[in-house]
């Protein structure tokens, strides 16, 4: 596969996330750890995570997924260097808490306890990329930055990202930095569906052309999380999610499926191809359940795509409501 960098300065990546969201909840730990074996083996060696994956399952604290990478580092030596290992911060509930209205949150004493648990649990002494999982705007934006810069100068994180921020926002993020390192990557929610104008997601944040603007400009790399909208491009039983349905829809449907026809790919794999084909790609983080799940997606970022299939996606995602 070919790669991408992170920012400007950042590592070089697959072009695609191997998200790590379900593992050691509704994975079990020896499913993940072959996926995790699968991924090295076929190159796909940026690995997504965060500190609260997955909380809000029955039984769950919010450890597992970190935990569940960290016990294949130590089963895999070597492992951990041969990969670009993200984690994100800010959105765990405090002890006792059970909702995102609990977050830790990513005040400076936050954000250094929390950094420093999640090496713990994934048995490292630093992060590729250090995200801010979601926005905090009960603390300055100067502080939360000012932290994570502390982070990369401490080495505990290469690059800094953010996640979930609005155009707004994220302008104002990339102020706070000043001359120290500021956000490389931007990891917002996208798909190739576009949804209801003015859908409130909070605290998801879509990726939209305002958000792609800003971060255009300072040459973040963009990352779209939940791109095969949990399986309903391709499963009967999946039903499109509500932010989805309105009068574009079964336009943009069909060119998937015109796409998928032409191309011999699945309609998820379309989807995929798709935003790594955009002129700025957008990487996905993708979720995957099976060794085979992961071979499919691989296959799909890097078979491209017909610049006039490209062009055809492009046309019918401009029908809106």
């Amino acid at each position: 596969m070919e790669t991408i960098t992170l920012g400007r300065q950042g590592p070089a990546v697959p072009p695609l996330a191997v998200g790590t969201l379900p593992f050691g909840t509704t994975l079990d730990t020896p499913t993940s750890h072959r996926i995790l074996d699968a991924a090295l083996d076929a190159g796909a060696t940026f690995l997504d995570t965060a500190n609260n994956y997955a909380f809000w399952v029955d039984g769950a604290t919010g450890d597992e997924s970190e935990s569940t990478l960290g016990g294949w580092f130590a089963a895999r030596p070597g492992a951990r260097d041969r990969v670009t290992l993200a984690s994100k911060i800010g959105a765990r509930p405090r002890p006792g808490g059970r909702s995102f209205a609990d977050a830790l949150g990513l005040g400076a004493a936050a954000v250094r306890a929390q950094v420093d648990a999640s090496l713990a649990r994934l048995r490292t002494d630093r992060l590729d990329v250090l995200y801010a999982h979601v926005d905090d705007t009960s603390v300055p934006l100067e502080e939360t930055v000012g932290a994570l810069q502390a982070e990369v100068r401490r080495g505990t994180a290469r690059v800094i990202g953010c996640s979930n921020l609005t155009a707004p926002r994220l302008a104002a993020a990339l102020a706070a930095a000043g001359d120290g390192p500021a956000y490389a990557v931007l990891q917002q929610r996208f798909t190739y569906l576009t949804t209801v104008p003015g859908v409130d997601l909070l605290p998801q944040v879509v990726l939209d052309e305002a958000v792609r603007g800003v971060a255009d400009d300072a040459d973040l790399t963009l990352i779209g999380y939940s791109p095969l909208l949990h399986g309903a491009y391709t499963r009967p039983d999946k039903e499109l999610p509500e932010p989805y349905r309105h009068g574009g829809t079964a336009t943009q449907l069909a060119a998937l499926a015109d796409a998928a026809a032409v191309t011999g790919l699945d309609a998820g794999q379309v989807v995929l191809a798709w935003m790594t084909s955009l002129p700025r790609p957008v990487l996905p983080v993708v979720g995957v359940s099976s060794p085979e799940q992961l071979a499919s997606a691989v296959h799909a970022v890097s078979a491209g795509l017909p610049a006039e299939v490209v062009a055809a996606l492009d046309a019918a995602r401009t029908v809106g409501p």
